[in-house]
């Protein structure tokens, strides 16, 4: 588990979970974007609930390896979906063409 210190307060979190929040945040500071996003936690009370964030250009934050005795939090689509937000971020490469674009829809041919 790991303990995501933003802000003024903390948060509780699956390894994976806090993994994925910190480099959606340095990908959006990147691309100075921000985003809200609604990202699975452990409550005081030892259950598991949501947290809203707003990570922008200048979201600092630290995640740091934290003692609990539950299990694991965990939520693959969560992970799975902000690796797919990050890959988005990612700056996107050409690919080659080796037939030409005739049979390619909407290709923009000002842009080859």
């Amino acid at each position: 588990m790991k303990r995501i210190h933003y802000a003024s307060g903390s948060l509780l979190t699956g390894d994976d979970i806090a993994d994925v929040i910190v480099r959606f945040a340095a990908a959006l500071a990147q691309n100075n974007a921000a985003a809200e996003i609604h990202a699975p936690v452990v409550v005081d009370s030892g259950g598991t609930g949501e947290v809203l964030l707003l990570l922008g250009p200048a979201s600092q934050m630290l995640a740091e390896d934290a003692e609990y005795s539950g299990a694991e939090l965990r939520d693959e689509s969560f992970v799975a979906e902000f690796e797919h937000r990050i890959a988005a971020l990612a700056p996107q490469r050409a690919t080659f063409v080796e037939h030409g674009t005739e049979d390619i829809p909407d290709v923009d041919l000002d842009l080859l």
